[in-house]
């Protein structure tokens, strides 16, 4: 989450979250509290909005949008994984894409807030009348195109993200999103720690956060932190700024006396990275490469997304591309991702695939060789019956 200059004066932008999933609503909430406080403030009823920031990603969107008909007043800024695609089902509206920038976000929800109650100052009359609901699309449900496309539940798209799946076989350039930068999100600060910690053999510290997270090395490598995991999931799921974590070498670690969670390391880069990819890989990855899992995760403390089972009993077996795991279990690529990236992180990840040998030609005149000879060479009974009849 970036830090970004508050609008000036004391109005603040009345934000109503309407049909937001609960990791969003978790985030949105801890910006306000955390940087928005001078420029944001959230409202618990839609007749206290200036601005309604709608989810089109989830079902039942059309039915939101119902919702705002009395509220004609009031701003919408919508937001999406693929804004295009939903630019024909809610024309002149204002789609995001997904993940929200979180800098640009507060001057958007101002922006969209003016200039609706400056349409509704010069043509009144106009709006008095509901803005027009996009109701044609309710009764026309559109048929999924791919594995990635779908309804799901909530926690699946929040925690997977809804990315339609990429071509079976490579040639074809791979979408941006599909990709996320691990060092923008608390995943590669973790990742980077554990590395150093093992690698020292000291404690290490990652400062600049709300809590402290620390690494200890030994005997098996395991994190320390008083976060919460209610806390966790959507810090973890938002871009850091820039030097805000810290990564220190520490003689001893102690947070606070009481408070603290001992995690597996394992676990632990487990959880942070599938919530920080949300369906997308780690930049540099080749989703065609083929690889293996070296071993089944901890499921239970590891964060068990959509079809992990599955996946892990797939992949501890044979060696084989996210792609092909997605198609061999006929599920959405973005599952597979989720799996990919946190056994990545957390070290479960063998990509050293064994090269596949000739068959080797064995050779087999050896030991049919001296058959023919056993054969041809007459019997005992054959030898006396030929001395005899040459003595006659």
């Amino acid at each position: 989450m970036s830090r970004h200059t508050t609008l000036p004066g004391p109005h603040l932008t009345a934000l109503y979250l309407l049909h937001a999933g609960s990791m969003d609503v978790r985030l949105i909430s801890l910006s306000v509290e955390r940087h928005w406080k001078h420029a944001v403030r959230l409202v618990p009823t839609l007749d206290e909005a200036r601005v309604v920031l709608v989810d089109c990603d989830r079902p039942g969107v059309e039915a939101a949008f119902e919702q705002l008909g009395p509220y004609p007043s009031a701003g919408i800024v919508c937001y999406a994984f693929h804004p295009k695609d939903h630019a024909l089902r809610f024309p002149n509206r204002l789609i995001l894409g997904k993940p929200l920038n979180l800098d640009a976000l507060p001057g958007i929800l101002a922006k969209a807030a003016n200039d609706t109650a400056a349409i509704k100052a010069t043509v009144t009359a106009r709006r008095q009348v509901p803005a027009p609901v996009p109701t044609p699309p309710m009764a026309a449900v559109e048929t999924p195109s791919s594995l990635g496309h779908g309804l799901h539940m909530d926690e699946e798209r929040d925690l997977c993200g809804a990315m339609d799946d990429i071509p079976l076989t490579p040639g074809t350039p791979l979408s941006e999103k599909l990709f996320f930068a691990p060092d923008q999100y608390l995943i590669g600060h973790l990742s980077r720690a554990v590395e150093q910690a093992v690698a020292s053999g000291r404690p290490h510290v990652i400062s600049g956060l709300p809590h402290l997270i620390g690494v200890q090395p030994q005997p098996l490598p395991v994190c320390v932190t008083a976060f919460r995991g209610n806390q966790l999931r959507p810090f973890s799921m938002t871009q850091l700024p820039h030097a805000t974590a810290r990564i220190v070498s520490a003689l001893i670690f102690s947070e606070s006396v009481g408070t603290e969670t001992v995690y597996a390391a394992e676990d632990f880069l487990w959880n942070i990275a599938a919530w920080a990819a949300r369906g997308r890989l780690p930049v540099g990855t080749d989703p065609y490469q083929r690889v293996r899992l070296k071993a089944w995760p901890n499921f239970t403390q590891a964060f068990l997304s959509p079809h992990a089972l599955r996946i892990a009993a797939l992949w501890t077996r044979t060696w084989a591309s996210p792609v092909e795991i997605a198609t061999q279990l006929a599920i959405p690529h973005r599952y597979v991702f989720s799996v990919f990236s946190s056994a990545h992180f957390s070290g479960l990840l063998d990509r050293n695939a064994p090269t596949v040998a000739p068959i080797a030609v064995i050779p087999v005149a050896a030991h049919p060789s001296p058959s023919p000879k056993q054969e041809q060479r007459p019997s005992i009974l054959s030898r006396i019956l030929r001395k005899l009849l040459n003595a006659v």
